[in-house]
């Protein structure tokens, strides 16, 4: 009966991590103009994984409660979310958005709880494959689904960018994956040299400097604070003066930089959309338009932009941006705080336990934070988001202690918050 249920709860956490991923099914399913969960055959496969992510969690119910009440900067968000409908343009979209970002909300709590770090990078890591592997098919036998009309690489994503960010992603996870035998790194060398493959064919730069800008500081990090015990305090400031100065170098080199990426120093037109957006900041800088209230009709200040640029835009290119921009300063103090947590967590287990997969929430962290320079995947309904809510709250040393304990709350003495 236990080898059953665990079977279902793979199979349901599985499917649900393949479904936010973006791949695959949008070969299949039409997106329309309201984004990724728009069109009703989306929201219906959505809502069929959501719920059978509510039946894996609903035997660990207490653990899930315990996950919200550890971490109630994500709690406050998820109500300011569901909250701004009061003041939003369109109340009935922005509630059927935090429908879908409770939902994926909800699948990285399961994570957290019910599968350890390193079965999620197993996990994750055999997605990423599957779906490298169908990418490269469709490629070389269907190019006329997996090559977009710019000759850039879209795979079985349906767009570039999101064939980008889950192969950014997948090199992530193979690089933290721990390989036993022979096999096991054969098959790992392979799965990173094809996702790398898929990435630069993607043209799709911000993933690539996200991935890159994170191992170097998780390296910086095991060399001067696990290796050589260096007090944290001291390697924060190390750190901060590595970003310092290479965001000063980029920033004065910024057109050579840049035409060495092969893009335009305005970013692929991202300067210009940033521009836009913070002019309309002001306008309710505390709580925001609502959650995914600005865009695509769902503001009138959307229609200036799309105007000003001669083409429908539909978001910010920014996640920090756009959580000001939806949700306001509250929204982005919250979101701030949620991650600074995670991350300090992530420090204090490297720094407990020492084990491969340990490093693995402070590398998906830094990625994440980068990441969200260029893109937007804070709160979004993306496997991105779900992986973010699993290593916050999967760092929790007391939420691992009181899993062990069988639900009985242990003593938090020496455990960051």
């Amino acid at each position: 009966m236990n080898g059953a249920r665990r079977l279902f709860e793979l199979l349901m956490l599985g499917g649900c991590a393949l479904i936010l991923s973006g791949g695959l099914l949008a070969l299949v399913l039409d997106r329309d103009n309201m984004g990724f969960d728009g069109n009703p055959q989306w929201q219906l496969v959505l809502g069929i994984s959501y719920l059978g992510v509510a039946v894996v969690l609903l035997p660990w119910y207490r653990e899930a409660l315990f996950v919200l009440r550890r971490n109630w900067s994500l709690v406050l968000l998820l109500v300011l979310a569901v909250m701004s409908s009061l003041w939003a343009a369109m109340p009935d979209l922005v509630l059927r958005k935090t429908v879908g970002l409770f939902g994926t909300t909800l699948f990285g709590i399961a994570l957290a709880v019910r599968v350890s770090f390193k079965a999620q990078l197993r996990m994750l890591s055999w997605l990423f494959r599957v779906l490298a592997l169908l990418s490269l098919a469709s490629v070389v036998l269907f190019p006329r689904y997996g090559i977009s009309t710019e000759g850039e690489w879209m795979g079985v994503f349906g767009y570039k960018n999101a064939l980008g960010t889950a192969m950014g992603l997948a090199l992530l996870v193979e690089w933290q994956l721990p390989a036993g035998g022979r096999l096991a790194k054969v098959l790992k060398c392979l799965a990173m040299l094809l996702s790398a493959l898929l990435l630069l064919n993607s043209d799709s730069i911000t993933p690539g400097v996200s991935l890159v800008g994170a191992l170097i500081l998780v390296s910086v990090y095991k060399f001067v604070a696990l290796k050589f015990r260096v007090p944290l305090y001291a390697v924060s400031v190390i750190i901060a003066v590595l970003v310092l100065v290479g965001g000063s170098f980029f920033f004065a080199n910024s057109d050579r930089a840049m035409g060495l990426l092969g893009r335009a120093s305005n970013l692929t037109g991202r300067t210009e959309i940033w521009s836009l957006v913070i002019s309309f900041i002001p306008n309710k800088p505390i709580l925001g338009y609502g959650y995914s209230g600005f865009w695509m009709g769902a503001s009138p200040e959307s229609f200036v932009v799309n105007r000003v640029l001669r083409g429908p835009v539909m978001y910010s290119h920014n996640g920090y941006l756009e959580m000001l921009l939806a949700l306001g300063a509250i929204g982005l103090l919250l979101t701030l705080v949620f991650i600074g947590i995670g991350i300090r967590r992530a420090l204090y287990l490297s720094r407990q336990r020492q084990l491969g997969t340990e490093l693995w929430p402070l590398a998906f962290l830094l990625y994440f934070i980068f990441h969200n320079l260029g893109e937007v995947t804070i709160a979004m309904q993306q496997l991105e988001w779900a992986m973010c809510v699993s290593c916050i709250a999967g760092t929790d040393l007391l939420l691992l202690a009181y899993i062990a304990e069988g639900g009985e709350l242990p003593s938090p003495i020496g455990e960051p918050g």
